[in-house]
């Protein structure tokens, strides 16, 4: 179930490989979580090649993307084949940097434990989820228009409720992390994606360069509020005691408005997950306008067009 690349030292990664098997076993016990169909645990020094051969292995038509910014850098992915007939959990070994010394050797203590811990929690929480909505095929899923706002709407909310559910396992330090991050975003991005659009209507770089770099950034501010407001729902953390700048940059940004409202889309959907009512990817409309609202207030409208190729997508821009 677990598989190590890329290690010099073979001691360093049994030690790694058994840790992280006995808290699988540990927290699969304790929870009751569906983990169905996880068929391998890839721990790469080279996230993104191992990636890249996973995708390719469950024959996806392209390449499973991940965050890789400067507010931002992905370091796990959970790789559907199919349906859900399985899953590979790739791990970047960043995922693991608390338990290696400053000699690089693999020093588990009481002290570090607890990082890696809810990172794997955190992960599991997605493979029952997916377990759990076993209506849902995002195999079928393949065109643009839902990739960029129906999969950004399910992937939005899975990390919401995956730190919602496994809140109880993080350090005070990841939490502060990760709201200090959300402030980056809020506070850099937009200004990121409006030089982009500039960029575009001053003929300086074509449009499919604009709008994926858009999408990606859309995408961004939507997961960094997710998991940073699974924290603040589970924790009840008050924003304007603990993280007042956090919560002034929240209602003064560009997109106050819109993010607002998508946490109230995460919160109304995981009551419908919990309740066993998803039925179908209908649930997901609200959390899917706001994507869409995101758009929109940058002077982007997504049109789903239609011809003898198949769908298409085609962007208005002003």
């Amino acid at each position: 179930m677990i598989s190590l690349e890329g290690f010099a030292n073979e001691a360093d990664a049994n030690s790694l490989g058994n840790t992280v098997m006995s808290i699988v076993r540990a927290l699969y016990e304790k929870h009751q979580l569906d983990l169905t169909n996880l068929k391998r645990i890839l721990i790469s020094y080279d996230f993104p090649n191992a990636l890249k051969r996973v995708t390719e292995e469950y024959n996806h038509t392209s390449p499973s993307s991940y965050t890789n910014s400067k507010q931002a850098r992905a370091i796990a992915q959970l790789i559907t084949k199919g349906a859900r007939e399985e899953f590979t959990l790739v791990l970047g070994i960043e995922f693991f940097f608390e338990w290696f010394n400053n000699d690089g050797k693999f020093e588990l203590t009481e002290d570090n434990i607890h990082f890696v811990l809810h990172r794997i929690n955190h992960e599991l929480i997605h493979v029952h989820e997916k377990n759990v909505l076993n209506c849902l095929d995002s195999s079928l899923l393949v065109d643009q228009y839902d990739d960029a706002l129906l999969m950004s709407a399910t992937r939005s909310w899975s990390e919401y409720l995956a730190n919602l559910n496994s809140a109880y396992s993080a350090p005070q330090e990841t939490v502060t992390l990760f709201l200090e991050q959300l402030d980056s975003v809020i506070k850099e991005v937009p200004n990121e994606i409006e030089t982009l659009v500039l960029q575009y209507q001053c003929k300086l770089i074509p449009l499919d360069e604009m709008y994926l770099a858009v999408k990606d950034r859309i995408k961004l501010i939507a997961n960094s509020y997710a998991y940073a407001f699974g924290y603040v729902d589970a924790l009840g953390i008050d924003l304007n005691d603990n993280f007042p700048e956090l919560s002034q940059n929240l209602v003064e940004c560009k997109l106050s408005d819109v993010i607002h409202k998508l946490v109230v889309s995460f919160r109304t959907l995981t009551k419908l997950y919990d309740e066993g009512a998803i039925e179908n990817y209908g649930a997901f409309d609200e959390v899917v306008k706001v994507i869409d609202s995101m758009f929109k207030c940058f002077g982007l409208t997504l049109e789903r067009t239609q011809d003898e190729n198949g769908t298409g997508l085609y962007i208005h821009v002003g």
